[in-house]
Parts: C-alpha cells; sequence; structure tokens
C-alpha cells in the first residue's frame, strides 16, 4: 500500500513538472533565438574553424598512414642492408628483394641505394614495368646505365649507356643524411625536382655503414657509407585536394616549409600522377593576399582567419604537417559567402536564427497538445518500463564474465590464446622482473602481426586461475594504468585502437583480459634501442628476421582468419 501511495505522489508530482515543460521550452527558444543572432557573425568563423580543424585531423591520420609504410619499410631495407654485403653489380638480386616490397605500397615511386665512392642504383616504376638506372664513376665515367626491366628480374636487352654527368653525392637526400647525428633517424628532404623524371617530390633516407663488394679486387670492403632511401611524389601526397568540393573560387594547395606554393595545377587541385610543379608567383593564381597574411603570422600550429581579395571577404585555414624534422603546409582558402555550402549548411546566417524559432513554436504547440491529451499513458508506460527493466536484469544475468572466461581456458591454449601467470612478478625469483613483462608484450605483439587473440594474465600454464593479488598492486586502476604504459612505450599508442584490455572477476579472484585485433600496419617490440617483430605459431610468439617479415606481410594478406576463439572473430 505504501508503494502504491508513493507512486501516486510521484506522477502527481511528474504531471505538474509536465504542465511547465511547454512554457520552459518556449522560453528556452526565446532564449537561443537572442542568442544565435548575437553570435551570427561569429559563427562564420566558428563553422569555418571547426571545419578547417575536422579537416586537419583527417588528413593528418591520411599522411601518416601515408607515411607509416615507407618508414617502416625503409628500417626494412636498412635492416637487409645491415646484414647482406651490398653488390650494386647484382642488379637481378636488388630487384628480386625489392620489387615485391614496393609493390605493395605504391607510395613509394622510387628505390635509391649508393655510396661514398659514387656508386649507386636507382630503381623506379614506369606504364609498362621498372626502369634501373646504375651509376659507376669509375666504370662508365660521366655515363649512366639505363636498364628496363620486365618482371622484376627479366632485363629488356643489356641496356644502355646514356652520357650524363649525374652524381649521387650531390643530391639533397645524400647530404643531408650523411650530415645526421644517427643512423636510426630517418633524414626527410624539402621539396625537389627528381633528376629522374622532373616532378617535384620528397626523398625518405636512412644512412648505414655496412659491408660493400669490391668488383675489381672481387673482395668485401669493410666500413662503406651507404645510403638508401625512398622518392614519393608530392602527386601522391597531394590526391586529397582531388576530393574537397571548394566551388568555383576556392583552392585547396599545399607549401613548402620555406613557403613555396605546390600542387595548384592549372586546372585546380592536383589529382593522382599529374605533373606537378612548384608555383613561382602565387600572385598569379589568387593566392598572393592569404600567404602573406599567413607568412607574416607563421604562427607553428594551426591557423584560421579572414583576408581580403579583390574587395570581397575570403577565408583561408593553414594546417601544419610533420615529416621528420620538416613541415609541409595544407592550404585552403574560399570565398566567405561559400562558407555554409562547403561545410554542408544549406542555409544563410540569418536564417539560422528563424529557424530556431519557428521549429521552437512548432516544438511548443506540440509538446502542450501531448501533455494535455496524452499524460494519462504515464502510468502504462511506468509499468512498462518496470517489465522491460526486469526482462533486462534477467537477460543480464545470463551473460556471465566468469562463465565466458572459463570457456577460453577449457579451450586451451593456441595461436589466438595465451596464458600468463603474472603481470610483473618473478615466480621463481620472488621478485618483479622486466623479463616478466616483455613476455606478455610479444604476445600481444604476435597477435597483432597475425590474427589477433586474447592474452588472459592472471592464470597458470595449466589453466588454474591464481589472480593478480601476487603482483601487489595498490589497486584496480594501478594495475591498468601500469598495462597501459607498457603497451604505449613498447609498442606504440597508435596501436590502441587494436588492444582492449580489462579486469575480470573469477569467483573471489582478479585476472585481466587483454584483447587484440589484427593489425593493418606492422607492430613491434621496442626494447631500448632495438625493434623486434613477432608473429603466433600455435601457441607462442616467433621472433622474425628483416628478411622473413616481407613474406611474413605478404602470406597474411593471402586467406581469411582461421582457428580464432569464437568471441575474438565476433570482435
Amino acid at each position: 500500500m505504501t508503494v502504491r501511495k508513493n507512486t501516486k505522489h510521484s506522477l502527481s508530482r511528474l504531471q505538474r513538472f509536465l504542465q511547465i515543460v511547454p512554457w520552459l521550452l518556449l522560453f528556452l527558444t526565446l532564449v537561443v533565438t537572442f542568442m544565435t543572432l548575437l553570435q551570427a557573425l561569429e559563427a562564420k568563423e566558428n563553422l569555418f574553424h571547426a571545419w578547417v580543424t575536422e579537416l586537419s585531423y583527417d588528413k593528418r591520420l591520411e599522411f601518416k598512414h601515408f607515411t607509416e609504410p615507407v618508414v617502416t619499410t625503409l628500417r626494412i631495407a636498412r635492416d637487409w642492408g645491415k646484414e647482406s654485403a651490398i653488390n650494386l653489380e647484382e642488379r637481378q638480386r636488388i630487384n628480386n628483394y625489392f620489387i615485391p616490397m614496393l609493390e605493395s605500397i605504391p607510395q613509394i615511386h622510387a628505390l635509391i641505394i649508393a655510396n661514398s665512392h659514387g656508386q649507386e642504383y636507382f630503381l623506379q616504376r614506369t606504364g609498362k614495368g621498372w626502369q634501373s638506372r646504375s651509376c659507376d664513376p669509375l666504370q662508365w665515367p660521366g655515363k649512366v646505365l639505363v636498364t628496363n626491366w620486365r618482371k622484376g628480374s627479366i632485363p629488356v636487352g643489356k641496356g644502355s649507356l646514356v652520357k650524363s654527368d649525374y652524381d649521387p653525392r650531390q643530391r639533397p637526400w645524400f647530404k643531408g643524411v650523411l650530415g645526421a647525428d644517427s643512423t636510426r633517424e630517418i633524414f626527410w628532404t624539402s621539396p625537389y625536382r627528381f633528376s629522374s623524371n622532373g616532378q617535384i617530390g620528397i626523398t625518405a633516407a636512412l644512412k648505414l655503414k655496412i659491408r660493400g663488394f669490391d668488383s675489381q679486387a672481387g673482395k668485401v670492403v669493410p666500413g662503406e657509407d651507404y645510403v638508401i632511401a625512398f622518392d614519393v611524389l608530392l602527386s601522391d601526397l597531394l590526391a586529397w585536394t582531388s576530393e574537397l568540393d571548394l566551388g568555383p573560387e576556392g583552392r585547396a594547395f599545399m607549401l613548402s616549409d620555406d613557403g613555396r606554393v605546390l600542387g595548384l595545377s592549372q586546372n585546380g587541385p592536383v589529382r593522382p600522377g599529374e605533373n606537378l610543379s612548384a608555383v613561382e608567383n602565387p600572385a598569379d593564381n589568387g593566392l598572393g593576399p592569404a600567404l602573406v597574411k599567413w607568412q607574416r603570422s607563421r604562427v607553428s600550429g594551426e591557423q584560421v582567419f579572414a583576408f581580403f581579395m579583390n574587395d570581397k571577404p575570403w577565408w583561408a585555414g593553414f594546417v601544419p604537417l610533420a615529416i621528420g624534422g620538416r613541415h609541409l603546409w595544407l592550404a585552403v582558402i574560399l570565398p566567405e559567402k561559400d562558407i555554409l555550402q562547403i561545410v554542408g549548411y544549406p542555409v544563410t546566417f540569418f536564417q539560422i536564427p528563424i529557424i530556431i524559432l519557428v521549429v521552437g513554436g512548432l516544438l511548443f504547440f506540440i509538446s502542450l497538445f501531448l501533455v494535455r491529451h496524452h499524460l494519462h499513458s504515464l502510468e502504462e508506460l511506468h509499468r512498462e518500463n518496470r517489465r522491460l527493466v526486469n526482462d533486462e536484469s534477467q537477460r543480464a544475468s545470463l551473460d556471465n564474465p566468469a562463465q565466458r572466461i572459463y570457456k577460453l581456458i577449457k579451450a586451451g591454449e593456441s595461436e589466438c590464446l595465451e596464458f600468463k601467470a603474472t603481470v610483473r612478478w618473478n615466480l621463481r625469483e620472488d621478485r618483479a622482473g622486466n623479463e616478466i613483462e616483455t613476455a606478455w608484450l610479444k604476445a600481444i605483439v604476435g597477435f597483432l602481426n597475425t590474427e589477433g587473440g586474447v592474452l588472459l594474465i592472471g592464470v597458470e600454464d595449466d589453466g588454474m586461475v591464481a589472480g593478480l593479488e601476487r603482483d601487489n598492486f595498490a589497486n584496480d586502476d594501478k594495475c591498468l594504468r601500469h598495462i597501459d604504459s607498457l603497451i604505449s612505450s613498447h609498442i606504440g599508442l597508435e596501436f590502441s585502437r587494436f588492444i582492449h584490455f580489462a579486469i575480470v572477476e573469477i569467483g573471489d579472484r582478479k585476472i585481466v583480459e587483454i584483447r587484440c585485433r589484427p593489425s593493418d600496419i606492422p607492430a613491434f617490440l621496442k626494447k631500448r634501442e632495438a625493434e623486434e617483430f613477432f608473429i603466433r605459431t600455435g601457441p607462442a610468439s616467433r621472433k622474425l628476421k628483416p628478411s622473413q617479415i616481407i613474406k611474413s606481410r605478404a602470406s597474411r594478406k593471402a586467406g581469411p582468419p582461421e582457428n580464432r576463439p569464437a568471441e575474438t572473430a565476433q570482435e
């Protein structure tokens, strides 16, 4: 009886409140309309700034995904160079190793391998296959050997000697990387014109001291300076400009770190494969006022500002893209009158308050009608809600995390499931040990590089649930923060989207469940200065050599995931 009285009083209070709602809605509509009118002039900048911020976020992610394969492949090539005695005359051997790699990464336009003696092997894509250029000042003074290749290792003829004064040691990528402090530091050039085809691009290079091969003496020469580099066309980087609809007057382009305008073709945005040239006179292309204002400020971060051109108001946005120690800038300019249309608003600024007022008035009358004619249905809705809540509670009780974990443990360790007893505690020596953390970090890297999987920490190899008490964490939050810190430091924050972990209670004990999805980019375990690559083979994580990494990545694309735990596949 008491419950019924309380329910009745609650419904009565709710009824009085609902009677006020329409008038409260009308009051809020008037307030919002008035504030919108006051802020109409500021709305243009806010909308454009939000649009530029969203665009910059998307393009930074695209730019990162564009350059990451270049960086990863360049490091793999560096490791290959360290393991092998490079002989630039073995062109077929170089082609057999690198062409499958370059075919899988279309943004790499050309491979360059050069040494301090002026010898170079250059391999680039052509419309029908591949073309190489060999430079050897001692063997072919004043000439280079140009060879076309079919299917990578099959030369078309014996090649031809072409007169050329080309010297790789004078190119910006060679000079720049030799001046770098570390052999682990990737050097990125500023945009420059490629000698092979006259197009503008950038080059990523690494230096290394490796064993060379003296063809005249027929022996290996130690300690020779070599440079391995990849050319990237800026037309590939600028493909995004063709996707933007900026109206008949809007422009999208790219700037070098020294302020040169890049990627502005005669007909507007640059499209993939288009010949790119630097714009010598930006004023001729209607960019002058925006560039002058940008160069005067030279703020290091994102910029959005208004300017006047041809006595009309315009807006401009400049976004920096970090690449090595340099910056490229994405720029967008468009007339003020086109801002709403470009950012997706089909109305003018002063139409927005009118729309708010009309919509608010309609909502007022609709809510008034509903409150007056349908308030009696609240009690029925309340009963239905209680029934739904009870049904949901019953369904939730069936989804027992402990039962799910026990099913995984019962399945036993496999390629996609591994048990670890502790997070950090060495049970044999009764102390905290980095080797314990490294062991389960290897498993995560292996899952990322294979087909994903589940790692249960706090479970013995025989399937016994031991819990996390032996790790001596102050609380659950400390444990999760410790795991998150290790993953960020030794694997990388960029892989967090593939890794999900939580503490699960199993009876009176707790374990950590880490679920991994397969990564679309290679994952490495970082240990001080070294980086190691692991895959899963059976219930173990196996380390691969650089020469095996390419085969592993290629074989992973060959077929669908198999033998994965059912719940991992569902994720």
